[in-house]
């Protein structure tokens, strides 16, 4: 009897295999490796659209380098992306105008606690806001 026993089984196990991988019968379905290699020639259509949503904002704030709830928007698109130490610097420039602003303080805490930066001194903020300030003022002059 081991025997029979020993052929049923090994006819099961070759019964399944043969079921559960067809060679020849249907199409592959994962695609080629050149498929899946394929990369897009220019920058993504999302990268794209996140540079010109950075682009008007900056070109907003160069008209209007004051408006504190513009450099809010910029900073907290910046923390929507986890880019942590960029949302540092419009929200120093914004502290800088309208100190008294709470949801500030709020958003610059977040943002040195994700960046990694543990404290931030008063000086840095204020060096971080005059780079800031010029970056804005030369954005869009070619620099």
């Amino acid at each position: 009897m081991p025997y029979w026993k020993g052929l049923m089984i090994a006819a099961a196990i070759d019964l399944v295999w043969i079921m559960a991988r067809p060679t020849g019968t249907q199409p592959a379905t994962v695609p080629r490796l050149e498929i899946v290699a394929e990369w897009p020639a220019g920058p993504r259509a999302d990268t794209m659209g996140l540079e010109q949503l950075d682009d008007s904002l900056m070109l907003y704030l160069q008209e209007h380098p004051e408006d504190v709830s513009a450099l809010e928007t910029l900073a907290g698109f910046y923390a929507d992306h986890e880019w942590w130490d960029a949302a540092i610097n419009p929200l120093a420039r914004a502290l800088e105008i309208d100190p008294s602003r709470r949801s500030l303080w709020t958003a610059l805490d977040r943002a040195v606690e994700k960046s990694g930066l543990g404290k931030i001194t008063d000086a840095e903020l204020v060096r971080r806001a005059a780079a800031f300030k010029e970056s804005v003022e030369m954005e869009g002059h070619g620099c």
